[in-house]
Formats: C-alpha cells, sequence, structure tokens
C-alpha cells in the first residue's frame, strides 16, 4: 500500500477516535488532503496546519505538532481565514522533512521495515541527497539538511534490521554516524549510538552495547539535556548489565532512565532524537528485568508496555506481548501465556517483521516445552501456521542491496 494511502487510513481513524475523546464530532471530518500530503513530502511547509488538523496529527503519532513541523515564532505568527497558522521566514519550521519522517515512522510501525525501506532510500536519494550535493538552489539550510539525513539514514538501519539484514544496518548506522559529526547538535550523533547500542543488544555483542550507551551519554553531557535520549541511552545501558548478570548496575541504570523521562516534558522538542515514551521504557524495563529473572516485574512492566500502546501501534504490541508471555511461562501460569499468545497472533499477522518473526519462533520454542497441555499444543499449531505465513510474506520483500 502506498504512503499516502496508508497515512489516509490512520488519520481517519485517529479522526474519529479524538472526535469520540474530545467530544467533538465535526473533528470526525478532518482530513488531510492528496496536495497537502505532497507539499509535507516535498518540505514546502511554513507553518502549523489547522488547529483541528494539528489535534489529530498529535493523537496518531503521539508527539507535538511542534515537534512534527516546527514552532512558529512566538507572537509573531498571523492566523489565515482558512484557519493555518503562518509564519514570517525567521519562524520557517526546524526541518521541512519532519513531515515526511513522522510519515515514514507511521508506516514503518504499522507494516515493517519490508515494506518502507525503499521509500526511505528513495527519499533519501531524490530529495536529501540533492539539498546535500546537489547545485541546485535549495531552502534548506547545511544543519536541516544533514539533520534529515542523519536521523532518515538511521531511520533506513533500523528498517533493515527489522527486515533481517544486519549487515545492511550496520552500514547505515556507520553513514549516518559519519553525517552526524557535521551537525552541531550532537544529540543527533547520539541518537545514532543509541541505535547502534539496540541493534548490539539484538545481535548479542552485550559488551559493545554497554560502550555505545555510554559513549552516547557522554555526547549528551557536553550539551542542554535531552531527557527521552538520555532515558533510552540508560535503558541500553541497563539492559546490557542485565545481560552481563550485573543485577544492581542494571537497576539502577533503570532508576536513571526514568528518572530522566519524568524531565521529557519541560524539555524543548529535540528534532533529531528519535521517540521515546513510558511505553517504550516499559517495554526495555520488562526486557531487563525478564533477563534478570525477576519474573513478577518483568510481566507487571510488559503489561504496562502493552497497556499504554494504542491499536495503531501493532509491531510494539507484538513484541510487549511476547515479553509478556516469556515472563507468564517461567512462571508456570500457562493459561494466561496461551491467551497472550492468541492475542498475539490475532494482531500481528500484517506485520513483516523478520525480527518479529524470530521473536516469535523463539516463544513457540518456549511453548513446546509444556506441549503435554492439550491448551499449549493447540497455540502451538496455530503458531507454526502463522510461521509458514510469515515466512512467505517476508520471503516477497527482500530488500534491495543499499548504500554501505
Amino acid at each position: 500500500m502506498r504512503l499516502y494511502e496508508t497515512f489516509t487510513l490512520h488519520f481517519e481513524r485517529a479522526a474519529k477516535e479524538v472526535a469520540r475523546l474530545d467530544g467533538n464530532p465535526s473533528l470526525a471530518s478532518v482530513y488531510v488532503s492528496r496536495s497537502t500530503w505532497d507539499r509535507w513530502m516535498a518540505g514546502d511547509i511554513k507553518g502549523l496546519p489547522r488547529q483541528a488538523t494539528c489535534r489529530v496529527l498529535e493523537h496518531l503519532f503521539g508527539e507535538r505538532a511542534e515537534q512534527l513541523f516546527g514552532p512558529p515564532e512566538p507572537d509573531a505568527g498571523q492566523q489565515t481565514a482558512g484557519g493555518t497558522v503562518t509564519a514570517p521566514a525567521s519562524a520557517l519550521p526546524a526541518s521541512p522533512h519532519l513531515a515526511a519522517l513522522a510519515s515514514f515512522r507511521l508506516a514503518d510501525r504499522q507494516l515493517g521495515g519490508g515494506h518502507v525501506y525503499r521509500s526511505v532510500l528513495h527519499y533519501l536519494n531524490t530529495v536529501i541527497a540533492p539539498c546535500l550535493f546537489g547545485a541546485a538552489d535549495h531552502h534548506d539550510d547545511g544543519e536541516t539538511a544533514f539533520g534529515a539525513a542523519v536521523v532518515l539514514t538511521e531511520m533506513a538501519a533500523w528498517m533493515a534490521h527489522d527486515a533481517g539484514r544486519d549487515d545492511i544496518a550496520t552500514g547505515h548506522f556507520n553513514r549516518a554516524l559519519r553525517l552526524a559529526q557535521s551537525l552541531t547538535d550532537v544529540a543527533a550523533g547520539a541518537n545514532v549510538l543509541a541505535g547502534m547500542s539496540h541493534l548490539a543488544l539484538q545481535t548479542g555483542q552485550i559488551a559493545t552495547a554497554a560502550d555505545l550507551a555510554r559513549s552516547g551519554l557522554t555526547r549528551l553531557s557536553t550539551e542542554p539535556t535531552v531527557p527521552t535520549l538520555a532515558a533510552r541511552l540508560h535503558a541500553m545501558e541497563a539492559r546490557a548489565h542485565a545481560q552481563l548478570g550485573a543485577e544492581r548496575e542494571a537497576r539502577r541504570a533503570l532508576d536513571t532512565a526514568r528518572g530522566a523521562l519524568e524531565l521529557a516534558p519541560t524539555a524543548p522538542a529535540a528534532q533529531w532524537v528519535a521517540p521515546f515514551d513510558e511505553a517504550a521504557l516499559a517495554s526495555e524495563a520488562a526486557s531487563t528485568l525478564l533477563d534478570l529473572g525477576v519474573l513478577t516485574q518483568a510481566a507487571e512492566e510488559a503489561e504496562r508496555a502493552v497497556a499504554l500502546r494504542d491499536a495503531s501501534r501493532v509491531r510494539s504490541r507484538a513484541f510487549g506481548h511476547i515479553t509478556l508471555a516469556r515472563a507468564l511461562l517461567a512462571q508456570g501460569q500457562l493459561d494466561a501465556a496461551c491467551s497472550v499468545g492468541i492475542e498475539l497472533l490475532s494482531a500481528c499477522q500484517s506485520v513483516t517483521s523478520s525480527r518479529l518473526s524470530a521473536q516469535l519462533e523463539a516463544l513457540m520454542s518456549d511453548f513446546d516445552q509444556h506441549h503435554q497441555v492439550a491448551e499449549v499444543r493447540e497455540l502451538l499449531s496455530r503458531m507454526s501456521a502463522t510461521a509458514q505465513h510469515r515466512r512467505l510474506l517476508l520471503g516477497s520483500l527482500a530488500l534491495p542491496e543499499g548504500p554501505q
């Protein structure tokens, strides 16, 4: 499905949900036209959308409109007849590419990296590259263009990892880190290091993961605090400590991450930093506690992670369900674990994520240890059919050999 159609589908659902939550039926009719979408993709944005559109976008992405489009000049904007806030040239958005980034994130969360990877590469090659190296006159300044290049290249890395191509992912991460050297904002590079730390955890390079997280924190220490990124880096450090069996250090890092995230509402938005919220921290805490064998708390954090994620975050919810099922199985709560497994299978059919498929197969192995139980055998049969379907789906989405 093309990105605009994917975005429209979820925007319409969000509009209906906002109308219900706000008690304002008119919000259900808010929409984004194709022409507006094309302007977003081209970076032709000179202010915030209409207030109603902002409200729906904020609900859909879980981020403030200023984070998506950049803030207008304080007290300098003017309200047009159409309701759009415009700002003078000095108040142009910090990045004209933020709407594109948000759209790519939405499609990736819903469909998986394999579906969106080619689109991100195309955007990098046809929109970002001319801003960086082309002779034509572009309205982006160097900081903006390089910031977008860093974030999109790091995003491509995650999508490649999600599609099972860690070799390509590593190349993208290394390139993003090199691009980040061109920015005065050190948070962009620290954000890449957080992603690299996460990848190292996924590939069993635990000591490297800890070193990368600490390197990211060192970079951040030279600039004003970016609480969400600091929280993410401390969470990566906690997970590394847990896998190394250092419980005290892992718990200390988790507590520090929670403290950092509490400061997020009072901090200015960071343009080139990936979202990291309470649900994400709960998910990382659940994995950390599961590795430490603190099963009851791990299950509680996993339940919290799932509860904090709305239905549009299919992949994130699936990972939360997997962690929850593993924690319940480890406690011998077979009925509860099977119920979570059934919910998981119903929710993740459309997500083409190799990473998710690998974790589903690992969960099957955990359940197989209890195959003598009839309810478990029935679930295993359904999981086996799902695994076969997912292998066929993933086989049709082989990635091109992206730039290394």
